[in-house]
């Protein structure tokens, strides 16, 4: 399933195809960014609940996970 062109084709009805392109991209980019920090959060939680010895592990490969999704901003 095409996400974007679904997106499209549904802002497309109150837009040109150029704003409904742009509308489209920034409402996925913006469910991405929720979605790594979802996971970041819950990443975090777990590994601060966690007294296993793989706990680090499994916290460095939510992160990328995440930041697959949605590079995190380093500042």
């Amino acid at each position: 399933m095409n996400v974007e062109a679904i997106l499209i084709g549904l802002f497309s009805a109150a837009h040109t195809p150029e704003r409904a392109q742009h509308a489209a991209t920034e409402v996925m980019r913006q469910h991405a960014h929720e979605l790594a920090e979802k996971i970041r959060v819950d990443a975090q939680a777990q590994h601060d609940r966690s007294y296993s010895d793989n706990r680090i592990f499994e916290l460095k490969g939510a992160r990328n996970a995440a930041n697959l999704i949605d590079p995190e901003v380093k500042s």
